[in-house]
């Protein structure tokens, strides 16, 4: 176990997070270039810039993989921020203390919307971007009514996006609900989906299509879980049911996404019998898995051959209020809120020195100071070092084509360029921060390609400088973090929290709603220690796999659990109505896992019968049988998950992270 090393911190930001997005970026291109020459067509030559950055800012906002009906809301939001940017900007003309104004709300508020998770802060954050290029590029030389024209048009043009999208919706909604049945999809990805679909109205098949798939892939997680821990013999023959149980799980996939008939489950029954031979009698965990692996996938077939209801249902997600989240993260303990302070002080003087001077060496440091500023001392000092690397390859390439073409060669180079950013954005950000960056040397020179590269590597190098110094200075958060310490604070809290749901008092409401906000409170913390550990050492990917799929578990502990208390506060009586042995089972593990968590860590150990999966979804049992089932089953993967841990030693390691 090493410490990250400066080419280990270039593997990070190089590292892909998916692909990349050719067709997105066709698409960009071509409405960028439609929304210019309609721009000319009315009139609007002096906003031409200013349209067809929006335009991209929008094809961006509209491809996102989302539900229709998200995107509409995004694109909604995206074109109400984008107009108040502008108006912002323009009203800040009228006098220095506008100005700050303005740029203290922008700054603040866009980089608080961390605290609500990492999707929210990084929308967050692209608002502050609008913002910044309204800076820039705003002036008393059109009208405030002609600014808002700039705004909407691009949206009104990036619109044609959404008639491919409702001709492909059902495709894409198909796609989303059956990810748990998908091999290579993992818990994360259950959980996200879950996040997406929630409040989103689904046929009653898609619907139970969903929640088979997730409950199947919380058996086959837990099924890897215990797989890696076996002998090498019997290691294979449950390897092999579950093998044969993917190729099932991807043929049911398919054919519901096709509306194709039933699948030959055969081959996974045949690997069933091997199981049975292998471990009836000697582990009775693995063959109850292994049946319940079965049966989930038995109910999702036959799913394929029922005819679509009319009905609907919704996915039901977390409850907790944007109060709840305010109250327990709101506060100059939390990271993000100190991060958005200080960045707030940086941007706030940068674009002060922007506001009385637009010379591009000012401009290009406040990029500095925009793009590698980070929450905490060790992050900004990662981007520091990997965004400038990074700049510096973009601008060698730049003077390589400057040297090879022409000038008005290098004008569709830098278009191509443009592309490229679209493409690799978000999937391959290394590579997408590189594009944009010759795209901007290309078409902004002063003076040679050459002049204007060195000076620009020199201004973000700078820029880069002021943000390790108000990351050094200004509230600094070089904090030490514990994180096994941290992970059991999380779960800790996440055990009151169920503790609470389970027990109906008289203030019930008031008391789920203390025990969530500090839950939200220590998840915040473990994903701020878990970023820190990637950014930190090298070689780690088993502990760090172990490390996020626990956060994520516990996520979907605590998403249910909120559905759960949102049911019982409008009838208790259900409580012991439909679940007095789900509740009775969920309690006993609750109590011994918490003991255990309170005592000595290393020697967790639980007893098997307590961690046997209940693989009893039915589509017909009531909404909170089974989400109490699946509370149950996630708990168990937790324990699991940490019993590993203890075995691997990745519990004894990382308690002093700086």
């Amino acid at each position: 176990m090493e410490k990250i090393g400066l080419i280990g911190k270039f593997k990070i930001l190089a590292r892909p997070t998916g692909s990349p997005k050719w067709g997105h970026a066709v698409r960009a291109i071509i409405l960028m270039i439609l929304a210019g020459l309609i721009a000319h067509f009315l009139g609007f030559d002096k906003g031409i810039g200013v349209i067809m950055f929006v335009t991209l800012l929008a094809s961006i906002i509209i491809d996102i993989s989302l539900p229709i009906r998200k995107v509409v809301i995004l694109a909604i939001l995206g074109l109400f921020m984008t107009v108040l940017a502008f108006l912002s900007a323009y009203l800040a003309l009228s006098s220095l203390e506008i100005f700050i104004f303005f740029t203290v709300i922008w700054a603040f508020f866009t980089t608080s919307l961390y605290i609500f998770g990492a999707t929210e802060g990084s929308l967050g954050f692209t608002f502050f971007l609008i913002y910044f290029v309204a800076v820039l590029m705003v002036n008393t030389g059109s009208t405030p009514v002609e600014w808002c024209i700039y705004s909407v048009l691009p949206y009104l043009v990036v619109s044609i996006l959404f008639i491919p999208k409702i001709w492909l919706e059902k495709r894409k909604i198909s796609e989303m609900v059956t990810v748990g049945f998908n091999p290579q999809s993992s818990i994360q990805s259950v959980f996200l989906t879950l996040k997406i679909l929630s409040g989103v109205s689904l046929k009653s098949n898609y619907y139970d299509i969903f929640k088979l798939g997730s409950y199947l892939k919380g058996l086959r997680t837990y099924s890897d879980l215990i797989a890696s821990r076996l002998p090498s013999k019997s290691k294979e023959c449950f390897n092999n049911f579950l093998a044969a149980a993917d190729k099932s799980s991807l043929k049911v996939s398919n054919n519901f996404k096709s509306n194709g008939n039933m699948v030959n489950l055969k081959e996974m029954d045949d690997a069933l019998l091997e199981v049975e031979s292998c471990f009836l009698g000697s582990n009775n965990v693995i063959f109850e898995l292994s049946q319940g692996i079965r049966d989930i996938l038995d109910k999702s077939n036959k799913l394929l051959s029922v005819t679509s209801k009319k009905d609907v249902k919704k996915i039901e997600s977390s409850k907790i209020s944007f109060k709840e989240v305010l109250e327990a993260n709101f506060n100059i303990n939390n990271i993000y809120i100190r991060h958005a302070i200080r960045f707030t002080l940086a941007m706030t003087i940068a674009l002060i020195l922007v506001y009385f001077n637009h010379e591009r060496s000012v401009i290009w440091v406040t990029m500095g100071i925009l793009i590698i500023l980070k929450p905490d001392i060790t992050s900004t000092v990662n981007n520091l070092i990997s965004r400038v690397g990074v700049n510096l390859f973009a601008i060698i390439i730049a003077i390589i084509l400057s040297f090879i073409f022409p000038h008005y060669v290098l004008i569709f180079l830098a278009f191509i360029m443009l592309f490229f950013f679209r493409a690799f954005f978000p999937g391959y950000m290394a590579l997408s921060i590189m594009a944009i960056t010759v795209f901007i040397v290309l078409v902004w020179p002063t003076g040679t390609v050459f002049e204007n590269a060195i000076a620009r590597l020199v201004d973000i190098s700078i820029g880069g400088i002021i943000a390790f110094i108000f990351a050094y200075v200004i509230l600094p958060s070089r904090v030490t973090v514990n994180l096994p310490d941290q992970l059991i604070k999380t779960i800790k809290a996440n055990i009151t929290c169920a503790n609470q749901v389970l027990a109906i008092s008289k203030n019930y409401d008031s008391n789920i709603v203390k025990c969530f906000k500090k839950y939200i409170g220590e998840d915040n913390n473990l994903e701020a220690g878990i970023k820190k550990l990637e950014d930190t050492f090298e070689d780690i990917n088993d502990d760090l796999e172990l490390y996020n799929g626990l956060m994520i578990l516990n996520r979907k502990v605590a998403a249910d659990l909120t559905a759960a208390s949102a049911i019982l506060s409008k009838d208790p009586e259900k409580l012991q109505q439909d679940s007095d042995i789900h509740v009775n089972k969920l309690k006993d593990i609750l109590h011994k896992f918490e003991v255990s968590l309170n005592g000595n860590i290393g020697q967790l150990k639980l007893n098997p019968d307590v961690l046997k999966m209940d693989h009893s979804y039915d589509p017909q049992n009531s909404e909170l049988e089974q989400l109490l089932n699946w509370i149950t089953a996630d708990i168990q993967l937790i324990i699991k998950g940490m019993e590993i841990a203890v075995e691997t030693g990745a519990l004894s390691r990382y308690t002093k992270l700086d």
